[in-house]
């Protein structure tokens, strides 16, 4: 596995190349190839320096491949050194080991959905629930997508595991606050990011659809939940509003690429609650990739080093 690769080592395995391009040499005529190495483990960055003609054939055509090489490390950074690369023959791909998956297995995180929606008691907001989460595509989507790209839990089963964070810190924070409707924040909560569904793909590779960069999934969540409102009928108009409203408003900033700040307090405690769980997964996760170490390297999305101790 590739998290288990130290400098020195020779790595030989199947990997899954998720991104590559061509870059020129600084000081000599030519170029190599740099590319995004990923398995069940996590990815780490490599180099191909002896390119040939029929590497960026493969690559434009392929994505799964058995390669050689030689674990480096620059500036605190492993990488890999490819010495001898192939396309995978089909016998040899078995996505569920190149595809990392949240820790948390589907059986524990189902048992903890069935929970939340056993508490939910208003029957409008508990069909809107079923209408999505049961439905044979889109409940499938939600329990198999990722939650990001890179900043927190960007592997399968992501969206569901960030989802049930959310909505079990948004209840414990509700409950100091009986003006808050309880049906309304869960199912709010369930749902705040149920556009990434359609935001990114990830039979293979998790990369962003073409839908997700030119709408973005506040926008595609919005219009899935207009449509499944409307078919529900007399569903009442203000749970509507609200709804879109969670929706639009859970980032909390206009910079943040929020089109609306929260103005209700179950629009409030959602957004705080969403910030909150992608934090604290940062710390975790910075926990598990350094577990001896006292500080965390520099994390960008955060803006400063993380204490582990």
């Amino acid at each position: 596995m590739l998290k288990d690769c130290q400098a020195g080592e020779k790595f030989k395995g199947t990997v899954l190349v998720t991104e590559w391009k061509e870059s020129p040499f600084r000081s000599k005529p030519g170029s190599f190839i740099t590319m995004t190495c990923q398995d069940i483990s996590g990815t780490l960055p490599a180099k191909i320096w002896e390119t040939k003609a029929c590497h960026y054939g493969w690559l434009q055509e392929k994505d799964v491949f058995q390669v050689e090489a030689l674990v480096s490390e620059y500036k605190g950074v492993r990488e890999l050194s490819i010495e001898s690369l192939r396309p995978a023959s089909e016998e040899e791909i078995d996505l569920g080991q190149l595809l990392p998956s949240s820790p948390l297995t589907a059986e524990v995180l189902e048992l903890r959905l069935q929970k939340l929606r056993n508490g939910i008691q208003d029957e409008k907001l508990k069909s809107l629930l079923d209408r999505v989460l049961d439905h044979p595509v889109n409940g499938a989507l939600f329990r198999q997508a990722p939650a990001a790209m890179k900043m927190h839990q960007p592997y399968l089963r992501g969206l569901w595991e960030h989802s049930l964070g959310v909505t079990e810190l948004a209840q414990n924070m509700a409950a100091n606050y009986p003006e808050v409707n309880s049906d309304l924040l869960l199912v709010g909560a369930l749902l705040h990011d149920i556009g990434k569904i359609f935001e990114y793909n990830f039979e293979r590779a998790i990369s962003y659809s073409t839908e997700g960069r030119l709408l973005g999934h506040i926008i595609m969540g919005v219009e899935l939940l207009s449509r499944e409102m409307d078919q529900i009928t007399d569903f009442p108009a203000e749970f509507k509003t609200k709804l879109l409203h969670i929706i639009t408003s859970h980032h909390g900033r206009y910079e943040w690429q929020s089109p609306r700040r929260p103005k209700c307090p179950e629009a409030v405690i959602i957004h705080y609650a969403d910030a909150l769980e992608v934090d604290l997964w940062q710390f975790r996760q910075a926990k598990r990739e350094n577990p001896n170490e006292e500080w965390s390297p520099y994390v960008r999305s955060m803006e400063r080093y993380l204490y582990l101790d």
